[in-house]
């Protein structure tokens, strides 16, 4: 069983993980009509603001936020919380180039490392502490966690240094959507019925179809 990462050692009898989280937020948010995902407000807050927060109200030791297009709205949306920020260069860039920024801006002491998209308004402190609960639990062959809800792959992911020095290297198909179908012992598709995880905004019907379940009493 791994080290509890939701603890101190005095509190769990032994030491607890430090975790990094790495926030995507560099996309061009095409699909949406090119309005930034970062800046959806959610109950009244962007939400890169939103999720920024969420990552250090879980527990994660260390945030680093990609932007790319959009950096000074994003940049001035997320002022005042505690992070490191990288910038995605150039406009034409790849989901997994941005994964590989924001994994290289960790410290390497850190023991595991979650990845949430920017685009994702549902989450709440529970599911992400859920998610390393299910990584602290699994056995100890498991290098990576990603929640499944009904057969679909959600996110945030977490995943061990080792996994996360793979994806340094641009070893495998990680940050594209065949990395969560790879058959290989290190990796566990958590099953969870949660669809907080499988909750995201890429195009203005997903927008909309948000809006209104949100405003639903």
């Amino acid at each position: 069983m791994k080290d509890d990462p939701c603890c101190e050692p005095d509190e769990c009898g032994s030491a607890r993980l430090r975790i990094g989280g790495v926030l995507l937020a560099a996309g061009e948010g095409k699909r949406l009509g090119g309005r930034p995902k970062g800046l959806i407000e959610i109950e009244g807050e962007p939400l890169a603001r939103r999720n920024l927060k969420l990552l250090t109200e879980a527990g994660v030791d260390e945030v680093v936020l990609v932007t790319g297009h959009y950096r000074e709205q994003i940049a001035a949306a997320v002022d005042g919380i505690a992070h490191k920020e990288v910038e995605q260069r150039p406009a034409t860039h790849t989901q997994a180039d941005s994964l590989r920024l924001g994994l290289s801006a960790l410290s390497p002491e850190l023991d595991a490392i979650l990845v949430l998209p920017v685009d994702m308004p549902a989450l709440i402190r529970g599911d992400l502490v859920a998610l390393m609960g299910a990584y602290k639990h699994a056995a100890d062959t498991i290098e990576f966690v990603g929640p499944t809800v009904n057969g679909q792959p959600g996110n945030p992911v977490l995943f061990s240094q080792r996994i996360a020095a793979q994806i340094g290297r641009g070893d495998g198909p990680f940050g594209s959507g065949a990395w969560r179908q790879l058959r290989a012992p290190w990796l566990f598709n958590w099953q969870t019925d949660n669809t907080h995880y499988i909750t995201d905004i890429d195009t203005p019907e997903e927008l909309a179809r948000w809006t209104r379940q949100a405003a639903s009493p």
